[in-house]
C-alpha cells in the first residue's frame, strides 16, 4: 500500500467517524429534545384546577402511620395537628413506628394519645423496613385506609376531610397523593429553593398529571391508600425510594397514584447544603435502582397495551439517565461546534446553515432554555401557589440556579451507588414548628 493510500484511507476515516460523532449528537439532541416538547404538552394542564370535591356522604377510617428514628425534636406538632384533624375521632387513629429509637419519641408518642410501636433491629434499618415491619403490626382490618406521614411533617386540618372526600368522588382511585409543601420556606436560599421546585413540580408535574388522566407519583409522604391495595400488593419493597417503587409497582399492576390538591401537609426541607446533597443523593440511588429493576418492563407495557400512562412512567424512572445524557451532549455538543467551526474548518463552516445550526443547538438553545426554565419556576410556581401574580422570588433566581446545578455531580455520583439499597442516611429534622406557625 504506497503513502498516497494510507492518506486517503485516514482521511476517509477521520471524514467518517466525525460524520457518525455529528450524526450522534444529532440523533440524540432531537430524541431530547421530543421529550421536552411531550413533558411541555402534559405540563400546560397545570394551569387548570382541579374540581372542587362535595362533601361526602360517610366517613371512611383511617389509620395514619409515622415512620419515625429519633424524632423528638420535631414529632410533637405533626401529633397536635393530627389530633386536630377536622374529622370524626373515632373515624382514625395514629400510629408511630419508632424505628431503634434511643430518645425518648415513643414517650413523647404515648403523651399525645397515640400509638407507639417500637422495633429494635439493627440488621435491617431504615425507612423502607421500619414501614415493612409496621404494617405487619397494624390491625389493618380494621381501616379502609391507611395515611402515611414523616415526623418532621405538620398536616393541614382539613387534610383527612379533603380525603375522604376524593375518595367518595373516585371509588376506584387505590392510592391518593397530597399536595407537598415545605413549612420552612424562609430559613435560607436552599429552603426556599426546595419549596419553589415543589411548588412548581405540584402544579405542573403532578396535578397536569391527574388531570390528563395519567398517574402521579407517590411523595413519601402525605399519601393514603386502601387497605384492599395494600392487601392486594402488600409493601414488600427493596429500594431507598419506597414510594417511587411503590408508585411503580402500582402503575405496572394497572392501577395508577391519584393527586388530590386539596389535602395538604408540610414538610422540613434542611438548610444545610451537605445534608442535603446526602438526602437527594439517596433519593437518586433509590431512583436508578427502580428503573433497572421496572423500567423495561414499563417500556414494554407501553408496546403492549399503547396505554400513554406507561410511556410516560418509563420517561419518569428514565429521568436521572436522561439529565445524565443531555449534561454530556450539551458538553460534547460544544466541544464538537467548538472544534469543527473554529479550529478545523473556520473558513468553509462560517456563515452555513450547518454551523449556525451546531451553535444555536449546543450553546444559544440550551443557556436560553435554562435562564428562561428558572425564571418561569420563581414567577409561575410561587404565583400558582398564592394564587395571585407575584415577584417575590425573582431575587432567587441565581439561587435557584445554583440549586440546580448541584443536582449534576449528585445524579452522576448516584448511577455508581445504585446498586446499594442496604445503607440509609437518614436525614435529621430540627425545625419544631406548629401548623400555625407555617406560612400558607
Amino acid at each position: 500500500m504506497d503513502k498516497l493510500t494510507v492518506t486517503n484511507f485516514v482521511y476517509w476515516a477521520i471524514w467518517w467517524g466525525w460524520w457518525i460523532v455529528q450524526f450522534t449528537l444529532y440523533l440524540l439532541t432531537a430524541l431530547l429534545i421530543c421529550d421536552g416538547i411531550y413533558q411541555i404538552i402534559v405540563s400546560i394542564r397545570g394551569f387548570w384546577n382541579q374540581k372542587q370535591l362535595p362533601p361526602a356522604k360517610r366517613y371512611r377510617k383511617f389509620v395514619a402511620l409515622i415512620p419515625a428514628h429519633n424524632e423528638a425534636q420535631v414529632i410533637a406538632p405533626l401529633l397536635d395537628s393530627l389530633a386536630m384533624q377536622n374529622y370524626p375521632k373515632n373515624c382514625y387513629e395514629v400510629y408511630v413506628s419508632c424505628d431503634n429509637c434511643s430518645d425518648n419519641t415513643a414517650d413523647i408518642v404515648r403523651s399525645h394519645n397515640a400509638v407507639a410501636l417500637e422495633r429494635y433491629d439493627d440488621t435491617q434499618n431504615g425507612k423502607t423496613w421500619n414501614v415493612r415491619w409496621a404494617l405487619t403490626q397494624l390491625p389493618m382490618e380494621k381501616f379502609d385506609a391507611l395515611a402515611m406521614f414523616d415526623a418532621d411533617n405538620v398536616v393541614d386540618e382539613n387534610f383527612l376531610f379533603n380525603m375522604n372526600n376524593y375518595m367518595e368522588m373516585h371509588p376506584g382511585a387505590e392510592a391518593i397523593q397530597g399536595v407537598l409543601d415545605v413549612k420552612n420556606p424562609d430559613d435560607n436560599w436552599l429552603t426556599r429553593s426546595y419549596a419553589i421546585a415543589y411548588w412548581f413540580s405540584n402544579r405542573f408535574w403532578q396535578l397536569a398529571r391527574g388531570l390528563w388522566g395519567l398517574s402521579c407519583t407517590l411523595g413519601g409522604t402525605g399519601l393514603v391508600i386502601r387497605a384492599a391495595t395494600l392487601e392486594r400488593i402488600g409493601w414488600n419493597l427493596e429500594s431507598l425510594t419506597e414510594d417511587l417503587e411503590m408508585s411503580t409497582r402500582l402503575i405496572l399492576s394497572g392501577s395508577k397514584v391519584n393527586w388530590n390538591d386539596a389535602a395538604i401537609i408540610y414538610d422540613e426541607k434542611p438548610q444545610d447544603l451537605t445534608v442535603s446533597k446526602k438526602q437527594r443523593t439517596r433519593w437518586m440511588q433509590g431512583h436508578y435502582w427502580v428503573f433497572w429493576k421496572y423500567g423495561w418492563s414499563a417500556l414494554k407495557s407501553f408496546f403492549v397495551t399503547r396505554k400513554l400512562q406507561y410511556l410516560d412512567l418509563f420517561l419518569y424512572l428514565l429521568a436521572p439517565a436522561k439529565s445524565c445524557l443531555g449534561i454530556i451532549i450539551l458538553l460534547a455538543g460544544m466541544a464538537y461546534t467548538i472544534i469543527n467551526n473554529v479550529i478545523l474548518f473556520p473558513t468553509i463552516s462560517s456563515g452555513t446553515p450547518q454551523t449556525m445550526m451546531g451553535w444555536i443547538l449546543f450553546f444559544g438553545f440550551p443557556l436560553f432554555s435554562i435562564a428562561a426554565f428558572c425564571l418561569l419556576c420563581v414567577i409561575i410556581g410561587p404565583s400558582m401557589h398564592e394564587k395571585k401574580l407575584t415577584f417575590r422570588y425573582v431575587k432567587d433566581t441565581f439561587s435557584y440556579l445554583w440549586f440546580g446545578l448541584t443536582w449534576i455531580p449528585i445524579l452522576f455520583k448516584a448511577m455508581f451507588l445504585a446498586k446499594n439499597q442496604d445503607t440509609w442516611v437518614k436525614t435529621e429534622h430540627t425545625r419544631n414548628m406548629h401548623l400555625s406557625e407555617v406560612s400558607k
